[in-house]
């Protein structure tokens, strides 16, 4: 959910059974050219903004209490009894290496631009993560429903999915899995791409790759995408779908470039959920999969988005952004 609150090397050495004299020569070997990778290993460190470490470590020192705005805006989305959360040792731990594994790009956007990270507890809505611009400053907040920390990915997306459908009495489920990490990780992927999105008008750019052909406004989309079936659910502000329709609704989203259904909601959703997939899939080796099953738990059709071709095409895009764009001009 993104609201704004103004409103929003290892060498392998296998000489363990070599003879001595070769051994010693594999030894000078590797020695050699261990001195000769040196300059190239300190050029690489010197060529990120900050080190590794030294983004984590700043982007921790920002975990702070949820605003006040943020908190109504949970409370809004159906979340009862919010109220700010303190993460345990054991919760920061995994905060600190969520957000160790984003793209060098999230991390320098963020500590430039990020305000607070926050936690909230409360009886869960729809809400789970809301990224807010701070008025008149430029910066942004990011609060998350603090019970994500402990929840695995296939439970949170599943939850999430379920509720774009209505029991027609057909005994049909919709099942997501999502495997490579957790739901804390894919939610902070997901956020601070919004981070990113906003800081350097990404999407907002008339004649960004990631919206031509796609998108016509926000939330508008081409006429092509706008009469699919998978354009007319709950998250593009249509009304919760039979879930016996549930087959159809994939198969139309397969013939789409969105890699979710969460993705058609807007623009700004359709690049978040790009780039989380595309990191869930290439650095965290996982995957996406969409069962429907019957009323015995049978698989009866399966799809996995980010396989789907044209969503493929974008995630080749999505990388050459990630390697290519380390800053933007409306960093200072």
């Amino acid at each position: 959910m993104h609201l704004t609150y103004l409103i929003s090397s290892r060498i392998m050495e296998r000489c363990a059974y070599r003879k001595p004299h070769q051994r010693m020569r594999l030894a000078s070997f590797v020695a050699v050219l261990g001195i000769a990778l040196m300059p190239l290993v300190h050029a690489t460190h010197q060529d990120s903004p900050q080190s590794e470490s030294a983004d984590v470590g700043a982007l921790m020192a920002r975990v702070g209490p949820p605003s006040q705005s943020a908190i109504d805006e949970f409370k809004k989305a159906g979340m009862e009894g919010v109220r700010p959360h303190t993460l345990t040792a054991p919760e920061r731990a995994k905060v600190e290496a969520a957000l160790a594994s984003l793209p060098a790009l999230n991390r320098h956007v963020l500590d430039k631009k990020l305000r607070y990270l926050a936690f909230v507890d409360g009886i869960p809505g729809e809400g789970t993560g809301l990224t807010g611009q701070v008025e008149k400053t430029g910066l942004f907040d990011i609060t998350l429903r603090a019970s994500i920390v402990d929840e695995s990915l296939s439970s949170f997306l599943t939850t999430k999915e379920r509720r774009v459908f209505s029991d027609d009495g057909s005994g049909i489920t919709v099942t997501v899995q999502g495997t490579g990490t957790d739901a804390l990780t894919y939610v902070l992927l997901h956020e601070s791409t919004h981070v990113v999105d906003s800081a350097c008008g990404i999407t907002a750019e008339p004649h960004s790759q990631f919206t031509g052909g796609i998108w016509a406004a926000h939330r508008e989309m081409v006429s092509e995408l706008a009469s699919s079936t998978a354009a007319t659910t709950y998250f593009h502000g249509g009304h919760t779908i039979g879930i016996g329709k549930a087959a159809a609704v994939y198969d139309a989203l397969a013939q789409t470039p969105f890699v979710s259904l969460y993705a058609t909601a807007s623009r700004n959703e359709d690049f978040a959920e790009l780039v989380a997939w595309d990191e869930v899939l290439k650095q965290h080796e996982g995957n996406l999969v969409i069962e429907v099953n019957d009323t015995h738990g049978k698989i009866l059709e399966r799809w996995e988005p980010l396989t789907f071709p044209k969503v493929q095409k974008r995630f080749a895009e999505v990388d050459e952004l990630l390697a290519s764009h380390t800053s933007c001009s409306s960093l200072s």
